[in-house]
């Protein structure tokens, strides 16, 4: 099974400038309270084992956040249906805020330092695995319009679908012939899949990747990038951590969860699980001051001044798969 190690320039401040960050927030807690009272949430168990034990709990926005006994994997619940998250995607202020001023002040980045070089991460496989040939590809749960946008610029020849997309045709100014209800999908009919922190906002994770399985011909491959509950950033930071945005995140795997996710779904072969992620020690660092016992970190990461100690610890957090950020590559069997 594979790993990579990368280095990038990539910053956080980049893809979520502090001031905009701050008002999508705003808008987001207003949203929550006005869209998911009690009455709407449905009670949920461990996404991979079923268990309904916890090791803790901890309140974000007003939602909870459960912490499984085995795995540790991290998840909500209650939680909205899968109808009321659609409502929030296409209706909430926070949505319309990150797709109309978030994103168009972002999007330049994104698409150089995140999307495109996901892209050809893919393509290395693609490459290997299919002659040149028009392929099929399948994007479930986007959230945004980048991807397929700029599929055409790695790949040359792919029917590009977008599954259950969260955003409506017009806004992205997309043909809508492009969207697909996930029952429309046919069985052995796609040559690649991609879940770009899909299973990360899925009500279902497990249901969603057999239908992933379903879909793909033989030998077909599924690209995955999920936020790891057992990454740096979020064993240290715990609940303070900033990645915990409901309800974009439903569910947060640990390293074991994902493993077994994909295990259990019972027809994938695993060629890569990376932790390739540039962000755990500078997340980490905006939150030092807040962290008892941390006088190790804050001396090399603060006091030390050294930048070879923060670039060679990122690169140690990504040999041992420990990165918060998590990226597979699945093979049909």
């Amino acid at each position: 099974m594979e790993r990579a190690i990368i280095h990038s320039d990539l910053t956080k401040n980049e893809i979520q400038p502090q001031h905009l960050l701050d008002q999508y927030i705003e808008l987001l807690q207003n949203d929550i309270k006005s869209m998911f009272p009690v009455s709407v949430l449905e009670s949920a168990s461990c996404p991979v084992t079923g268990e309904e034990t916890v090791r803790n709990s901890f309140d974000k926005m007003g939602l909870e956040y459960q912490v499984s006994q085995t795995l540790g994997n991290i998840y909500l619940s209650p939680r909205p249906s899968k109808e009321k998250l659609i409502e929030f995607y296409h209706r909430s202020s926070a949505r319309k805020f990150w797709l109309n001023v978030l994103w168009p002040k972002t999007q330049k980045v994104r698409r150089e330092k995140i999307i495109l070089p996901q892209l050809k991460w893919a393509h290395g496989f693609v490459s290997q695995y299919f002659t040149e040939q028009s392929l099929v590809f399948t994007e479930h749960l986007p959230n945004h319009w980048g991807y397929y946008n700029s599929s055409h610029e790695v790949f040359k020849k792919v029917d590009y679908r977008l599954v259950e997309p969260l955003f409506e045709a017009k806004i992205a100014k997309i043909d809508a012939k492009s969207f697909y209800a996930a029952e429309q999908v046919k069985d052995d009919s796609v040559d690649c899949v991609f879940l770009f922190e899909a299973l990360d906002r899925s009500t279902n994770p497990a249901e969603l990747l057999q239908n992933v399985l379903k879909s793909l011909k033989p030998n077909g491959l599924c690209f995955i990038t999920c936020i790891l509950s057992s990454g740096f950033e979020v064993q240290l930071l715990g609940q303070e951590s900033e990645i915990f945005v409901p309800p974009e995140k439903m569910n947060l795997f640990s390293y074991e969860g994902m493993t077994d996710l994909v295990e259990n779904a019972n027809g994938f072969d695993l060629l890569e699980f990376s932790t390739p992620g540039v962000l755990d020690i500078s997340n980490v660092v905006k939150h030092l001051e807040t962290l008892s016992n941390s006088e190790f970190f804050k001396y090399i990461f603060k006091d030390r001044e050294d930048h070879e100690i923060l670039n060679s610890f990122q690169d140690f957090l990504q040999m041992n798969r420990l990165g918060t950020f998590g990226r597979l590559v699945l093979r049909k069997q």
